[in-house]
């Protein structure tokens, strides 16, 4: 049987990797501070679950297994975007990272995959001179553990790593922007929103997942994989999309707010993940939508 270990494994997107893990007949284990990735009746026999709080990976190393098949790290505090510029705490995020890579090399895994963000590339305006810089701090430091992991990865398991943009669907308990935006119009309440003529990018979470699958098997060469569309269109346009999906009754009042950041999409290949592992973006968006407007009902607002 072959091995997995997810860090964040009880997050949105870990708990949905760990499952699609699980179904391909991995053994795998989840570190994460959340006791209750999955209801006691409902846990596999073969996942196992470490409590530890990053950035301390190394309490756990000796329950870990030697020559683990693929070892993800999603685990990241302050991914929403009031904590973006919380600089302790995106230093906190760097440390965890490198010391989960380090740990990874400690028990000889055969890969190790960062789970990187768009934010990498995100532009923002430098107030002091007006030349372009980076947009935050959260890009900064995902981009610096991208780095490092893959030094310390070097020479010794391979790397890869993936970036999304923003990925949504079931399972997602938390009040992103995603959610709220889908809660608002199901409410049928005015969205006051930037102007959004930038290109951005929506992935539902099962999309999501197999790409996270496919470069787990099959991506090659160091490389940094985005998961996505290959053709991001703007934020005006998905939020207009799921408007009309959703409620299309609802306003939408583009330019409210000011925003004077941009992901630079040309950083990234968009074809890369198709070209070397077959990823096609296989779910209606329609539907995906549908279903994540029944599963925002369920939540508590």
């Amino acid at each position: 049987m072959k091995k997995a270990i997810i860090t964040g494994a009880g997050g949105f997107i870990g708990k949905a990797l760990a499952q699609r893990l699980l179904k391909e007949n991995y053994e795998v284990w989840g570190i994460d501070v959340n006791p209750n990735l999955f209801k006691e009746q409902d846990c596999p026999a073969n996942f196992h679950y470490l409590n530890t709080a990053m950035p301390n990976y190394m309490d756990v190393l000796e329950e870990l297994p030697h020559g683990t098949d693929l070892f993800y790290h999603f685990a990241w505090e302050g991914i929403s975007s009031r904590k973006y510029d919380e600089m302790d705490l995106q230093r906190r995020n760097f440390l965890a990272a490198t010391s989960a890579a380090e740990m990874a090399v400690k028990i000889e895994c055969k890969k190790f995959i960062f789970i990187g963000s768009s934010h990498e590339n995100l532009v923002g305006i430098n107030t002091v001179d007006g030349n372009e810089t980076n947009g935050n701090i959260y890009g900064v430091a995902k981009k610096c553990a991208r780095i490092f992991c893959e030094f310390i990865c070097k020479d010794k398991i391979a790397f890869n790593s993936t970036a999304f943009t923003n990925v949504f669907g079931e399972g997602d308990y938390s009040k992103r922007t995603t959610n709220t935006f889908i809660h608002k119009m199901l409410l049928g309440e005015t969205i006051d929103l930037i102007e959004g003529d930038n290109l951005y990018d929506w992935v539902y979470i099962d999309d999501a997942v197999e790409g996270l699958y496919l470069v787990g098997i099959k991506g090659v060469g160091s490389k940094q994989y985005y998961i996505g569309s290959k053709q991001p269109r703007t934020f005006k346009c998905i939020i207009s999309q799921v408007r009309d999906i959703v409620n299309p009754n609802v306003e939408l009042r583009f330019g409210a707010y000011s925003d004077n950041t941009y992901i630079d999409y040309t950083k990234f290949d968009l074809d890369a993940l198709r070209k070397d592992t077959g990823f096609e973006l296989r779910c209606d968006f329609k539907g995906s939508i549908l279903k994540t407007a029944e599963w925002t009902e369920t939540l508590n607002w």
